[in-house]
């Protein structure tokens, strides 16, 4: 019964999870498996007396149970109130806003929707920074639209405003909440880093320590994500687990554990405050209470089942989407991981005693001995203590040397064997240098972590400042090896690749019937590493094939998006955009496709500011573009940063040796062909004067046009590609009078034209 608590929240988090990315429909027919079997097991005996199994699948459903309820209840009501309308709002600023794609961000909790009480959240998006500060009161009249991207909706905010043209009032609070004053924390800890630091270094203290990743350089994002080594950069479960623990043993030095444990609650609960309240930082937060509180009273404690409690309250604490949180998912499950698998792997491959203890530093024991040989040099004594030249001494010393990064290995690998799938369910992606990142970075983002805390604590106080000064030195030249370091390992060839979604369905469906086979047969440990090696085999030859295929691959994409035109390349599985003119719903769904199949662009034209304010704002912080090609009609374009090319005038660009882009600007609105492999391709962009066409673009292979045009006589092609709507696709096609041998239309699919 030890591990009920375990199973029961476990498997509860899981399948709130699960509920969170299935469609209602799964969920019923998953709510009504679990009904099945939790009466199954309640009938059989065998399943009955063990309590755990039937615990399992009453949890998974009242898991579905719950997602239903809030869905139907909360959710739904809410977003078919308030969405697609008009609407004036009163609401207070809950947190601290911040600028990200240049936009700025602001999440409010509403009092009044059209003078009529609520309580809602509502995310504000505006290209212009509002003055004001938490816990005031922002008025604003704007339309409210259904909240589209998944990290806002596990955190509540189910509407978001829009708008540019938004007209604003501001009231400033007549005082202010406690979490407000965590805020103002927030920001000296931040103004600290950047007095004592230069910029690049000061941003990733505050990512490590506060978790602003946003105050990084976009590129040192994408390193560290390239790396592996993202979880680092986000406040986790980890960051609150070693300075909640540091705090904990240095706090015991008091000699009253009522004292220490109060003081450590008092942290935890700041430290949580201050980072915003994060999913896995209050995930870690109550097993670190559970735990310091067994170990106050000198009670045994059981991480899992803390881990289990922790799975369970989240929702509740949170919201019961707040269980899609892909950022509680993974350390949810790292820690899962770490707790059932680090020790045994780690007991593998690490040095033990004669007792079975693994051998490791004694920090306490070293000091003592350090004291003692200084003491007797100043003494001039042979210390007792002095073994150092002993050939046993030497080999133990590196014995618990190697145990130090094998123990840090042992937990990656841990990790790994649960979130490499997760990983690539959800993000089509994978570092495959992230066990050599952990073992690399692991010590110094932990004296990061620590000296961050000192240096915020110390810069505030007074006379205490110059020590603080002191040891900014080691904190900017810790952050400089990690920046070095992150930068090599993202840049070893395969050291990150994207996951093709084809065979990673094949993959998981093997590897399930693997599992459910042992579990079946008997020896199933016997059997495991075999179905391990098969699993693999499967990926890894599922990943070859793919990459094969990629390196043959030159293919005009256009996709589906209704009215208006989102081309691309794929050239060997990079990317390479070439118009992006639609509605941005649709747009923002198709950069969340190609996010997932490519991860990055290659190259992105844009036919005007505007078009590269949007690229810039559709494609999120893991959607990266190398360069951008701006047609910067007059020079009007405001600034440029350095992979922005502009242009003015007719231009030619080679984007790979099969590929060249030819942009006309005669007329004033940019015209793009694309010479590919053995075809030339023509984009006619919207209201475009047919009559001012180059007489070498007349007759390309491809015409891909959204509109429809006069004066197509002399306009011919081989394959018409018409991207619109179904309702306005015949009028586009009947505009060219036959001038074309096959047509395609993007209403019913994405279309990827071979090129070669």
């Amino acid at each position: 019964m030890k591990r009920l608590a375990a199973q029961f929240g476990i498997t509860y988090f899981t399948a709130l999870s699960v509920a969170y990315f299935a469609s209602d429909t799964a969920v019923i027919v998953l709510s009504a498996v679990s009904a099945v079997l939790f009466i199954a097991f309640l009938l059989i005996p065998k399943t009955r007396k063990t309590v755990f199994i039937p615990a399992m699948a009453a949890a998974a459903l009242i898991a579905c149970v719950f997602n239903l309820c809030y869905s139907y209840f909360c959710v739904y009501p809410t977003i078919d109130k308030y969405s697609v309308s008009e609407h004036s709002v009163s609401a207070v600023l809950s947190d601290e806003p911040y600028h990200a794609y240049k936009k700025y961000y602001y999440k409010l909790k509403a009092a009044e929707i059209d003078e009529k009480s609520a309580d809602v959240k509502i995310l504000l998006k505006t290209p212009h920074a509002l003055d004001i500060e938490p816990d005031d009161t922002v008025s604003f009249t704007s339309e409210l639209k259904a909240t589209d991207n998944d990290y806002y909706m596990t955190k509540g905010f189910f509407l978001v405003s829009d708008t540019y043209d938004t007209v604003y009032t501001v009231d400033e609070a007549e005082s202010h909440s406690l979490y407000y004053r965590a805020i103002q924390l927030r920001r000296y800890m931040r103004e600290s880093f950047d007095r004592l630091l230069p910029e690049d270094e000061a941003a990733l203290c505050k990512a490590v320590f506060v978790g602003d990743k946003y105050a990084m350089d976009p590129a040192d994002r994408d390193n560290f994500r390239y790396a592996g080594a993202s979880y680092f950069i986000v406040i986790s479960g980890m960051h609150f687990a070693v300075l909640s623990m540091l705090l904990f043993r240095l706090f015991k030095k008091i000699r009253n554990r009522w004292i220490t444990l109060a003081l450590v609650l008092g942290f935890i609960v700041v430290y949580a405050s201050v980072t915003g309240f994060q999913p896995s930082v209050l995930r870690s937060g109550i097993m670190v209470i559970f735990t310091v509180i067994g170990m106050t009273v000198r009670r045994q404690t059981y991480p899992l089942n803390h881990l289990g409690i922790a799975g369970f309250v989240m929702p509740f604490i949170v919201s019961p989407y707040g269980a899609g949180d892909t950022g509680l998912i993974l350390s949810f499950y790292a820690t899962l991981a770490i707790l059932l698998w680090a020790e045994p792997i780690s007991r593998k491959i690490c040095f033990t005693d004669e007792f079975g203890n693994i051998l490791t530093f004694n920090v306490r024991a070293f000091a003592v001995r350090a004291a003692d040989t200084v003491k007797s040099k100043l003494t001039k004594q042979k210390s007792k203590s002095d073994t150092s030249d002993a050939p046993e001494v030497k080999h133990l010393f590196f014995k618990k040397l190697y145990n130090a990064f094998a123990s840090v290995l042992s937990v990656s690998l841990a990790v790994n064997i649960l979130i490499f799938p997760i990983s690539v369910i959800l993000f089509r992606e994978y570092s495959l240098v992230t066990m050599l990142s952990s073992v690399l970075l692991y010590l110094p983002i932990y004296l990061i972590l620590v000296l961050s805390l000192f240096v915020c604590v110390l810069y505030w106080l007074g006379p205490l400042r110059y020590l603080a000064i002191l040891l900014s030195w080691p904190l900017y030249l810790l952050c400089l090896f990690v920046k070095v370091t992150v930068r090599f390992l993202a840049g070893l060839p395969f050291a990150f690749v994207r996951i093709g979604s084809a065979y990673v369905y094949i993959w998981l469906g093997v590897t399930v019937i693997l599992g459910a086979a042992v579990i079946a047969l008997r020896k199933r440990y016997r059997l495991l590493p075999y179905a391990v090696l098969i699993s693999s085999i499967v990926f890894l030859g599922g990943w070859l094939t793919n990459t094969i295929i990629d390196l043959n691959t030159l293919t005009l994409e256009a996709y589906s998006c209704g009215d208006g035109m989102y081309v691309g390349v794929n050239d060997r599985g990079r990317l390479h955009l070439l118009t992006m003119d639609c509605k941005s719903i649709p747009a923002y769904e198709i950069t969340d496709k190609l996010l997932y199949r490519y991860g990055r662009a290659q190259t992105a034209f844009c036919g005007s500011s505007k078009e590269l304010d949007r690229y810039v704002y559709y494609s999120n912080d893991k959607f990266a573009i190398s360069d951008f090609l701006l047609y910067d009609k007059g020079g009007t374009a405001p600034e440029k940063s350095e992979n922005v090319t502009a242009f003015d005038t007719d231009s030619t660009f080679i984007l790979d040796d099969d590929i060249t882009l030819s942009v006309y600007v005669g007329t004033g609105k940019p015209l793009c062909m694309l010479r590919a492999g053995e075809k030339v391709i023509l984009i006619l962009p919207k209201k475009y004067d047919i009559d001012r066409l180059p007489k070498e673009a007349r007759s390309p292979d491809v015409i891909l046009m959204c509109d429809t045009f006069d004066n197509t006589a002399g306009l011919s092609c081989t394959d018409l590609i018409v991207s619109s709507s179904e309702q306005t696709a015949p009028d586009i096609a009947a505009c060219m009078s036959g001038g074309y041998d096959y047509i395609y239309y993007t209403y019913s699919g994405d279309i990827s034209y071979n090129l070669r």
